[in-house]
């Protein structure tokens, strides 16, 4: 008989099957119908800023309506308070985002972001990186969707910490400062003891310290200058600029070799997650820059560039002059032992300014860097090198007629390693080495010529920033560098203490103290100012400054400063003392109504063989009011007042021929007329899908057409007279756009 029971079994598992896929068919069709929705994702690293009036830690929720262009057109606070709710607020109202989709088309979405203020502390700051947003559940509502289902962005902001006596100046305001032209390094131009040579051209006094004595740095590598001759950028791309920081004085060990301040800038960490790219055309220059990550995000490569045309507006102002400038940025960088890092910047500059064809002043000067980073526990070491190559040239007519000019040139290697640690809760260790390697094919000096040679250089420094009690900051620290310049040897220790002491919650107090040593080679070339002996001499500079800070209402933070340094170079027996007081007021630029005012009163004065007077670039009233208005909607607006009294002049006509000897014993002294200079900048930018953005701005540089008296003259045949100069304005006209 057949086997009944196994047919039936066979008929069950059969229709078992066919309505397991009857099944499976009609869950796929639904699935097939659901919607395919993509939340948004942010494109731009978060710059929320950590308040300045802000206490501790603090978390603010947001709620974000994400619109079909990426833009940010609604924002609400759903959990925080102020001072941290207005800066999450302002911050994320600069956020752009590829916009969320719905079976790929772009359409509006409303989503949560958590943004996490962190307090400073002594530990080295960590940029904030935010995460991407998580995926809605599938057939969640495109447009609004409760609070639950909503995408949540998770943003970290840590507050930077402020090395103490520095001005520092983070990224998120740097852009906005009228007078700039959108330049994060021209900002210090407007900051406390800052006074340039000639207006609009960006080489500084700072706290009466002459340009020879400032030194340079990009991510701690020294370069001659920062800027481009004229009223020109910095040498690096905007958007390579995360954080700059002006030392006046008594700097942290791990800069040295210069004896007056240092300007710092460090370029923002390589982007492993998304590609971008940003590009602007201005009347005088045109920029790009372009990262993108490589590897699965295991690294990332980028490139910038600038080149300026400059030479059709110089004809207008003098066509016996040309100008011409340019700039580049390469790096490269890969993760290797899963959290290692090692990378390679390329930067290098060109300056030149030509008269009648021949050059006055030029500056060439390429870098190439090599660092690995291994990341500690809590900290980081790093071990690089540099090879470096320098061309440097200044050549001008004195009054007399006679000529001046000096001149470097030649390559250079440099190695060195750097430590950060976080030893304990309340102690940061930062310590590290270098030896340097530089060979000068030309060393001419103001008519002195050296043998070519080669100068080797090194040093060591190690320093602590210590938290002994709540309301105590401590650092101490020391820097020793050896050089062998031009067959002279030296060995120059140079102790620095900071502290910085909590008087009550909202006020404290910061004391530095320092020396600070500079070998000879090491001048930097000015345009049209004539080379001082004491520039070529070794100098060591005794520096102390006292200030007293407080935070104010309505997000509001003042200082106070006094300082005080005495320049010794024994060898050309000269001595420089700068004295004076500094008043800093400061809103911050992401504040909607945003700006400082500066103002510094101070006296510079040169003992040279005995004989006492004013230092050629002694100002004794410096003024800068800045102030920036978003208007909203993408549009802001900024001016900047800038007022300088006038430098001190004495002049005689030598004894010689064509100058007799009643002329000769006739001094001209007295003090060059003041100036004054405004600057103006209007702002507008448009978003579209994919994150991508265009930008218009219109800046003019001495909007009130202001000239300037730049210095004396005195001919034999003409007598005594001073120089000035034409009016310099410069309507900036820029078109720009990024992705």
């Amino acid at each position: 008989m057949p086997d009944r029971s196994g047919r039936h079994r066979s008929l069950r598992q059969a229709r078992a099957t066919i309505l397991a896929s009857t099944l499976l068919l009609v869950t796929s069709a639904a699935a097939s119908a659901a919607p395919v929705v993509v939340p948004p994702r942010q494109r731009d690293a978060a710059e929320a800023a950590y308040p300045p009036d802000g206490k501790g830690d603090a978390r603010v929720v947001l709620g974000l309506l994400v619109d079909v262009t990426g833009a940010v057109t609604d924002v609400s606070v759903r959990e925080g308070d102020p001072p941290f709710a207005d800066a999450a607020v302002a911050a994320a109202r600069t956020w752009s985002f590829s916009p969320a989709t719905r079976d790929g088309s772009p359409v509006a979405a409303r989503i949560s972001a958590v943004v996490t203020f962190r307090a400073p502390s002594q530990t080295p700051p960590t940029p904030a990186q935010p995460e991407p947003a998580a995926p809605p559940s599938p057939g969640a509502p495109t447009t609004a969707p409760s609070t639950a289902r909503e995408p949540v962005l998770e943003v970290a902001v840590r507050g930077e910490h402020e090395e103490l006596g520095s001005i520092h100046v983070p990224r998120a305001e740097t852009r906005f400062i009228p007078g700039a032209f959108g330049d994060p390094f021209r900002v210090v131009e407007a900051l406390p003891g800052m006074a340039p040579w000639i207006s609009g051209l960006p080489y500084f006094y700072v706290r009466g310290s002459s340009p020879e004595n400032v030194g340079y740095f990009i991510d701690g590598i020294r370069v001659p200058l920062l800027f481009h001759v004229g009223a020109g950028p910095s040498v690096l791309a905007p958007a390579l600029v995360d954080t700059v920081d002006l030392f006046p004085a008594a700097y942290p060990a791990r800069y040295g070799r210069f004896a007056g301040a240092v300007i710092a800038g460090e370029t923002t960490r390589p982007n492993e997650t998304l590609a971008h790219g940003e590009a602007e055309v201005r009347v005088f220059d045109a920029s790009a820059l372009a990262e993108a990550p490589i590897d699965r995000g295991q690294g990332s490569v980028l490139a910038a560039a600038r080149y300026g045309y400059t030479g059709p507006i110089l004809s207008l102002i003098d066509p016996s002059y040309s100008l011409a400038y340019w700039d580049y940025q390469l790096r490269a960088s890969h993760r290797v032992f899963g959290t290692d890092q090692v990378s390679l910047f390329l930067f290098g500059a060109l300056d030149e300014l030509r008269n009648l064809g021949s050059p006055t002043f030029r500056v060439q000067y390429h870098r190439a860097d090599v660092r690995y980073d291994h990341p500690l526990r809590e900290g980081n070491l790093r071990v690089a090198a540099t090879v470096s190559y320098d061309d440097t040239l200044t050549a001008l007519e004195t009054p007399t007629g006679a000529g001046a000019s000096a001149a470097l040139n030649g390559p250079g290697a440099r190695v060195r390693a750097e430590l950060d640690q976080h030893a304990t809760h309340d102690v940061w260790v930062r310590a590290g080495a270098d030896l340097e390697v530089r060979r000068f094919d030309v060393d001419d000096y103001d008519g002195v010529a050296h043998d070519p040679h080669t100068d080797v250089v090194g040093g060591v420094y190690a320093e602590v920033v210590w938290h002994p009690a709540e309301r105590v900051e401590l650092v101490p620290g020391i820097r020793v560098d050896a050089y062998q310049v031009r067959t002279a040897s030296t060995l120059a220790p140079q102790p620095r203490l900071s502290a910085r002491i909590k008087i009550t919650a909202d006020v404290s107090s910061i004391s530095a103290v320092g020396v600070a040593h500079q070998e000879p080679t090491d001048e930097v070339f000015v345009p049209a100012k004539l080379p001082d002996p004491i520039d070529e001499a070794p100098r060591q500079s005794y520096q102390y400054s006292e200030a007293l800070e407080a935070r104010l209402p309505s997000s509001l933070r003042v200082r106070l400063t006094g300082f005080y340094s005495e320049m010794v170079a024994a060898s050309v027996g000269a001595t420089e003392q700068n004295k004076g007081v500094e008043l800093f007021l400061r809103r911050d630029f992401t504040r909607r109504l945003a700006g400082f005012v500066s103002y510094t009163l101070s006296r510079s004065d040169t003992t040279l063989n005995g004989i006492t007077t004013r230092s050629s670039g002694d100002s004794t009233h410096l003024l800068s009011v800045v102030v920036g208005y978003d208007l909203g909607h993408d549009w802001r607006v900024g001016t900047r007042l800038f007022v300088r009294s006038g430098r001190p002049y004495d002049v005689t006509c030598p004894p010689g021929p064509g100058c007799t000897v009643a002329q000769s014993q006739l001094q001209h002294t007295g003090e060059l007329p003041a100036f004054y200079r405004v600057d103006a900048r209007i702002e507008k930018k448009w978003l579209y899908p994919g994150g991508r953005w265009l930008g218009a701005t219109l800046e003019c540089f001495n909007a009130l057409d202001q000239a300037e008296t730049t210095g004396e003259n005195f001919s034999p045949s003409q007598g005594f007279s001073l120089n000035r100069q034409n009016p310099i304005i410069l309507p900036s006209v820029g078109f720009g756009g990024g992705f």
